[in-house]
This record gives C-alpha cells, sequence and structure tokens, in this order.
C-alpha cells in the first residue's frame, strides 16, 4: 500500500461543478472494483459489487463528505470499455465518458493484479482527451501479483498513484484526502441544500421494460439512465438529484422486480434486493405500469411491497401515446384505465394516477407536483381535538366490531406516528379491528384531511388501569 506524488506538485482548486458540489468520477474498465472503492468512499454499501463484469451500467450518483465535513459528488460510472460491440456496452462507455467530460476529478482505477491493458490505456486517452484531473487508482494490490501492477500503473503517464486494496478497505483513507486537497474550503454561492431542506427521496418502481429509466431521463431533461428494449437493463440503483418548485428530489431508478421465479441467480437477484431495499429507504414511490399492456398481476405485488413498507404512492401509466388517442375517445379511455387500475390494485385506491409518455414528454408535468403533495400528506399530523370531533360520535353512535366479532368501545383517538399517518384507537381492549372497520374508519380520515398517496396505519390500544382509575376519581368527586 503505497501513494506516490510528484515532488512540489500543488493541487489547483478547480472550478464548482454546474450541480453546485465538486463532482468526483470514478471511472475504469468492467470489473476493476470501481463499485467497491464508491462504497468505501460513501461509508457505507451503495453500489452493487459482484464478480460478474459489467454489473454497474448507469451512472450512479451520491453525496459524500471529507473527514471534515466538507461535501462533494460522487459519481460512479460503468464499466468503460470502448472496444465493446454490443449495444449495451457501448452505451455504458457512452455514459461514462460523458460523466467524465463533466467532472472536476476523475479516479482512475485499474486491477494492479492484473496489469496495465488496453483498456486501460483507452480510458487513460479519453480522460487526457477531456482536460481532466485524474488520478490513477491501482486496485487489489492484496493480492500477489498487485505489487508489479501497482508499478505498471504509472506508465498510464499521471502524476499520482495510490495503490489500495478496496475489498479490505486499504489505502482508501489516502485517497479520501487526496480528494480533500482539492475541494474548496468553503463552499460559497453553491446551490445546495441548506440544512433545513429536506429532500424527498422518490423510487422509480415497477417490473421490466415499463419505461422506468426512461421517465428519469424526461424529468432531469438529459440521458442519465440507459434505456434498452432489452428487460432488465438497469441493475443498480441509479440515484440523480433535481430541484422544482423549490422543493429537492433525489430520484431513483430501481431494477425491474420480476416474479421469484423468473429471477435468474447472481447479479439479477442482488438487483432486485436492491431494488426493494430502496423502497424502504423512499418517501414515494412512483409504480410505472404500461399502458398499452394494461394492469398486471405482478404491478399490483410491486405496488404491495410499496404499501407494505408504509410510503407514498403515484402510479404513473406509461407509454399513454400508445394506448389511445385523443379527444372523447381518449377520456373514455383514460377512465376505463383507472378503473382497471383500483380493480386490480384495490389497496392503492388513495393513490393518484397519472396519465403519461415518458417518451414525448406529454403529462409529465405534474408529476413532480403530485410526488411532492404526497409526501407532504404522509407527514400531515391532525390534533386529537379535531379527530375526536371527526371520528367521536361515529364511533359512538356505531361502535367498531374487532376481528373476533366482538364490539369495541371507544374512548378516544390520537395520532400515535407520520410517514405514514398512524392512528391509536384506545378503547375497552386492545384487539385488532375487523378488516371492514378498518376500512370505514381509513375513510371518515381521508374525508377529515388530505391523505391522498399514503397509507395510513390504525392500531387498537387499551385503555391502562391508571387512565381507568383516574376516571372513575373524577367521577367520585363531582359526586
Amino acid at each position: 500500500m503505497t501513494s506516490r506524488k510528484t515532488e512540489g506538485k500543488t493541487p489547483l482548486s478547480p472550478p464548482l461543478s454546474r450541480r453546485g458540489l465538486f463532482s468526483v468520477v470514478i471511472a475504469g474498465r468492467p470489473n476493476v472494483g470501481n463499485s467497491a472503492l464508491f462504497n468505501r468512499l460513501l461509508r457505507r454499501r451503495r453500489s452493487l459489487v459482484h464478480d460478474l463484469p459489467g454489473v454497474t451500467r448507469d451512472v450512479l450518483e451520491a453525496e459524500a463528505s471529507t473527514n471534515d465535513g466538507r461535501r462533494y459528488r460522487l459519481l460512479d460510472t460503468g464499466g468503460y470499455d470502448p472496444e465493446g460491440r454490443e449495444e449495451m456496452p457501448r452505451a455504458v462507455a457512452e455514459r461514462a465518458a460523458a460523466a467524465i467530460r463533466k467532472a472536476d476529478l476523475v479516479l482512475l482505477v485499474v486491477d494492479a493484479s492484473a496489469g496495465i491493458l488496453p483498456g486501460d490505456l483507452a480510458a487513460a486517452r479519453m480522460i487526457r482527451e477531456a482536460g481532466v484531473e485524474a488520478l490513477v487508482i491501482a486496485n487489489k494490490i492484496d493480492r500477489k501479483e498487485g505489487a508489479a501492477g501497482e508499478g505498471e500503473a504509472w506508465e498510464l503517464g499521471f502524476p499520482e498513484v495510490h495503490g489500495i486494496s478496496a475489498e479490505h478497505d486499504l489505502g482508501v483513507d489516502e485517497v479520501g484526502e487526496a480528494i480533500a486537497l482539492r475541494l474548496p474550503e468553503q463552499e460559497e454561492g453553491t446551490e445546495t441544500a441548506g440544512p433545513a431542506e429536506r429532500e424527498t427521496a422518490l423510487a422509480i418502481v415497477g417490473r421490466p421494460n415499463v419505461g422506468k429509466s426512461s421517465l428519469i431521463n424526461a424529468l432531469l431533461g438529459e440521458d442519465r439512465a440507459i434505456v434498452s428494449a432489452v428487460a432488465g437493463t438497469t441493475r443498480d440503483s441509479v440515484d440523480a438529484l433535481l430541484r422544482h418548485g423549490g422543493v429537492s428530489f433525489r430520484l431513483i431508478d430501481t431494477a425491474g422486480i420480476r416474479r421469484k421465479g423468473k429471477t435468474r441467480r447472481g447479479a439479477e437477484v442482488l438487483s432486485v434486493v436492491q431494488a426493494r431495499k430502496r423502497i424502504e429507504e423512499c418517501d414515494v414511490a412512483i409504480l410505472v405500469l404500461d399502458a398499452a399492456e394494461g394492469v398486471t398481476s405482478q404491478d399490483a405485488q410491486v405496488g404491495a411491497y410499496v404499501a407494505e413498507a408504509g410510503k407514498g404512492l403515484v402510479i404513473l401509466a406509461n407509454k399513454w401515446d400508445l394506448a389511445t388517442r385523443p379527444g372523447l375517445e381518449g377520456n373514455k379511455a383514460a377512465k376505463e384505465f383507472r378503473l382497471d387500475v383500483e380493480e386490480a390494485i384495490p389497496f392503492a385506491r388513495h393513490a393518484p394516477v397519472l396519465l403519461a409518455s415518458a417518451k414525448t414528454r406529454k403529462g409529465l408535468s405534474k408529476v413532480l407536483d403530485t410526488v411532492a403533495s404526497v409526501s407532504e400528506n404522509r407527514r400531515r399530523r391532525i390534533t386529537t381535538a379535531e379527530l375526536n370531533r371527526v371520528l367521536g360520535v361515529a364511533l359512538r353512535d356505531q361502535p367498531p366490531r374487532s376481528a373476533s366479532g366482538r364490539i369495541l368501545k371507544v374512548y378516544y383517538v390520537a395520532q400515535t406516528g407520520m410517514a405514514p399517518p398512524t392512528f391509536t384507537l384506545v378503547g375497552s381492549r386492545q384487539e385488532r379491528l375487523h378488516f371492514s372497520e378498518e376500512r370505514r374508519i381509513e375513510n371518515m380520515l381521508r374525508k377529515s384531511a388530505d391523505f391522498s398517496g399514503t397509507p395510513i396505519r390504525i392500531s387498537v390500544r387499551a385503555r391502562s388501569s391508571k387512565s381507568r382509575q383516574s376516571t372513575v376519581d373524577s367521577r367520585q368527586r363531582g359526586r
């Protein structure tokens, strides 16, 4: 593990990137350890790491920080293979090249145990042509052949080489220090969010090949995610930052979620696990449907994952340009499609249904405004006084039944949580409500306030003995 630098070289501080934060791009040919280094610098597992080459295809973006708290943008690119003749490797290389050209600093990763290969030379040549400062990261020096390969890395012609093992976290701290040397001391005049601004994490979910990546690109106005007619193109979860209407969004393009029986082994299994993990981390999910194909049982299953996680939900029927024509016929088709969605995904009747086309951008203008509204509804709070004004008389006149069929006496209702809104009925005993009673109370709550797009949780708790004794004492004092 060594780090050598050109004597007397003082790194210049490049200008801030167009998104406000200093931009560091990790690049290199496939399977050299780009994603492992990305995860180490972030100090968390964010990018998929697998022995299969080409697991990372899109450009992944996240916010990282130095030891002294200064922030920067870290981007993980797919393996740079300019010799790839197939459509997918060529698209990956194009995305990587585009990210490099916009970078403030590039970390060129090579596999020290394999030596310098033609792909490494091609990547180095492209970085020099882009005129971007670069550090060479000789990875896998823990292996027997790694020491010799680190020496060969100097042949790439860059003035700084760092030998590391991303897998075993050797030398990564020195790479972090090298990045810190190049960061501005203060980030004045940046466009980054202030401490009081909350970021809305928006996951784009759905089965394979319904247009999730196309939707991400259309919302961003640029080709960030690779779009292909081949199902399963997206393997990792692609993050991108976007501001709209004074709100900061983190867009997360997840891998298509297949049925278990149709998911192959290896990287595809990992990507589906990662997609479900990102659902757990988001605030709101957009469930993308293929309007031309209609609603399927797999669409409902993906929606169920969102509901189980208690996340906000917006349903977007993509490819609506293929599904119908404008005018009266189109209005009729839209109404019928919404009824189909309600029938196929009954547990998501609270979710707004949008009809749009990522290809033509028609119908996309209201997407982010709808997401912002759902995110706000998910954190809505109703006072106990208002709750009991809305529900008190109704629950006294028609007491709810428990799952066993017994009548439950409700003393009062309180909101005990947000995101998602959670309400607790304090009653004569603790027993789960009958599902029809849960639906009745949920409908009353939705009429009392705007909870569009968010699930509602309802629980029952028995009144404590201390509360019962207080009630008895107060009645005795009143006699």
